[in-house]
């Protein structure tokens, strides 16, 4: 395989304007419990990021190099060949700044066998009693080094850690998936717990029932299958600055972000923080070798700021700040363990969102659709839960004007609220 230093020195005797090397070299342990398979594995991966320039402007290109490359001008070659075909608009490369400070390396893995960590996440985790786990987990530590033709070279090493288990009780059983930099971040035990409560809680289950309500949703349902920053992440695509240049967006900066959203008591506030220390999208630079910083994508209810690659900062006469990554959702003053009220005083009927079974959104609309696995309604004094349903939301309204809690909770690139209250919701069967 092509080392990084054949593809630098092959890439200083071609015309090239501008590059960025990215090799990657990660070190890998596997445990499952089902196969009660043991393995380890190493991997070497080298991107390349090519800028081309020519009379009609300037053109790029992104190469994962292959395995069995064993030619590195063939491989320099096929970048400008690609980034031909990719001219567009010109714009220069602007000085690199200095990457990001942040931790991303659980040091508590340094003296570890990283063997011996997933066995013991995946085969030897504590199980609640009458509750039975499967597992299967990994712990990587990767490190990555940058170098660019402006002379910058980047080192820093990260670890991420990824459990998978299966949780089964009460005759059903339900799925959890957690990622951490670090062990003490993966919160097992109260994922584990979590998921055995509900699974009693759906023995009794009964089917939904059609209606207007409030809808209380917790961290479990709104990050759903452990995806980055959940129903938060219609912001991140609005924030986008290729579909905000091409009028894609709902919104515009400047604006608010929703009709009525800076007249509310806690407007709501969104920061990208991508030199978040051990969060699982941070990183010194960004993909293309620019520096990643912390900016803010919604300020009290009006949209402020964009993800900016080097084209899009180039372009925009500013600078790059490595695209979208870590969500900081600024919490309320709402205590999601007392009774939920409204501006109007007591709610009537409220839906509290356990579990969602599917979830989708629009990234250019904000409508979503949550399908429901698990939810709990509350009347008064009486507590039913239930299974399925439907609801849809015009979701940047919806989480603009939401209440959200006092509690927080930090997970996969989401730290902010742990539950938020929409007032106004329809429940479809």
């Amino acid at each position: 395989m092509i080392t990084r230093r054949e593809l630098m020195r092959a890439l200083s005797r071609h015309k090239v304007s501008d590059w960025v090397v990215i090799e990657r070299t990660q070190d890998l342990a596997i445990a499952d419990a089902v196969r009660t398979t043991r393995r380890r594995e190493n991997r070497t991966r080298i991107g390349l990021v090519v800028h081309h320039d020519d009379s009609r402007g300037r053109g790029s290109a992104r190469l994962e190099i292959a395995g069995h490359e064993d030619d590195a001008s063939a491989v320099v070659d096929q970048a400008i060949s690609l980034a031909i075909a990719a001219v567009g608009p010109s714009w220069k490369s602007v000085p690199p700044a200095a990457p990001a400070q942040v931790q991303l390396f659980d040091q508590k893995l340094a003296k570890r066998d990283l063997a011996d960590v997933a066995a013991e996440l995946a085969l030897h985790m504590r199980r609640p009693q009458g509750a039975k786990v499967e597992a299967a987990a990994q712990v990587m530590v990767e490190r990555v080094e940058v170098s660019s033709q402006s002379g910058l070279t980047t080192r820093w090493t990260a670890s991420e850690l990824v459990v998978e288990a299966l949780v089964s009780a009460h005759d059903r059983s339900l799925a959890i998936r957690r990622s951490a930099r670090r062990e003490a971040d993966l919160d097992l035990d109260g994922g584990i717990a979590a998921a055995v409560a509900d699974l009693g809680s759906l023995a009794d289950a009964t089917p939904a029932v059609p209606g207007r309500c409030a809808l209380v949703m917790t961290a479990e349902a709104f990050l759903h299958g452990d995806t980055p920053a959940g129903v938060w992440s219609v912001f991140a695509a609005q924030a986008d600055s290729v579909l905000e240049r091409q009028g894609l967006t709902r919104y515009r900066v400047g604006a608010p972000v929703a009709s009525g959203a800076t007249e509310l008591d806690e407007p709501l506030t969104i920061t990208s923080d991508g030199a978040r220390d051990y969060a699982l999208r941070s990183a010194p630079l960004g993909d293309d070798g620019d520096a990643v910083r912390r900016f803010p994508l919604v300020e009290r209810g009006v949209a402020k700021g964009l993800g900016l690659s080097t084209r899009e900062a180039a372009l925009r006469q500013r600078d790059p700040n490595g695209g979208v990554r870590n969500l900081v959702v600024a919490p309320g003053t709402w205590d999601a363990l007392l009774p939920a009220v409204g501006a109007r005083g007591a709610l009537p009927r409220t839906i509290e969102v356990r579990r969602l079974r599917a979830l989708s959104l629009d990234p250019f609309t904000g409508d979503a659709s949550l399908e429901l696995a698990l939810a709990v309604e509350h009347a008064g004094a009486n507590r039913r839960a239930f299974l399925g349903g439907t609801i849809r939301l015009d979701l940047i309204t919806a989480l603009a004007r939401a209440r959200r809690s006092a509690a927080t909770v930090e997970r996969n690139g989401y730290a902010g609220p742990v539950a938020i209250l929409i007032e106004d919701a329809e429940l479809l069967a």
